[in-house]
């Protein structure tokens, strides 16, 4: 049995499949207040080294963009509390992080610059 779709059942197919998406920059909807902190805080900390959109600026530094925010909260947590210490300066800048910029940032570099 074949099945051909109409192009209305696949516009309506694509909005639900996109309906989750969380990329607020695509979106008319509201940066909340939590995740914009977290982009300032992000710009001043993060985006030298892993650039403004999450794209690392060196081919070593790793990409941040769309990263599992479950993920990076392990990973930044652990550079906190020197379990991982693979690179000094991210011991640094993770203690810098309160627990609540651990989360926000790891928010925001998970729904942001994803295609």
């Amino acid at each position: 049995m074949k099945i051909t779709l109409s192009g209305r059942a696949v516009l309506l197919l694509i909005t639900v499949l996109f309906a989750g998406c969380n990329d607020f920059r695509a979106t008319s909807q509201v940066i909340p207040e939590h995740l914009e902190a977290a982009r300032t805080r992000a710009m001043v900390l993060c985006s030298g080294c892993h650039g403004p959109t999450g794209i690392g600026t060196a081919p070593y530094n790793p990409n941040l963009a769309c990263q599992k925010k479950e993920y990076m909260v392990k990973q930044l947590n652990y550079y906190r509390d020197g379990s991982r210490t693979t690179h000094q300066p991210m011991n640094n800048i993770a203690r810098l992080l309160s627990e609540d910029e651990v989360e926000s940032i790891s928010e925001w570099y998970s729904i942001t610059g994803c295609p």
